[in-house]
């Protein structure tokens, strides 16, 4: 997570940011979970769109570092070069799992 990021979404978001963490919490396993899917089905432009959201989803929250990581697989789905895919999948999956973690912790505090 991009503390600085974060704190403006948080300052801009108000009241609508428990709802929106919440949503992030709740969606991201599946989009993973879809990712993965994609990628094991070589599903260039599955792994694209899929990828694509997350990283939308991922800036939506200040959580730069997973939406850099979203950004690397969707241009390798863009450009149909998904070779290297699973690896990127994995920064992703722990990036993305220690943002749910923190934004869990935030949720606490609401």
């Amino acid at each position: 997570m991009d503390m600085r990021a974060y704190a403006e979404v948080k300052s801009i978001m108000g009241e609508v940011l428990k709802e929106l963490i919440e949503t992030f919490v709740d969606y991201m396993p599946t989009q993973l979970d879809d990712l993965k899917k994609a990628i094991d089905n070589k599903d260039a432009s599955l792994i694209f769109g899929i990828a694509h959201r997350i990283k939308s989803s991922c800036n939506s929250l200040g959580a730069l570092g997973p939406a850099e990581t979203a950004q690397v697989i969707e241009q390798l789905g863009r450009d149909n070069t998904i070779e290297s895919a699973d690896e990127h999948f994995t920064e992703l999956t722990l990036q993305v799992n220690k943002a749910i973690e923190f934004l869990n912790k935030e949720l606490e505090g609401i």
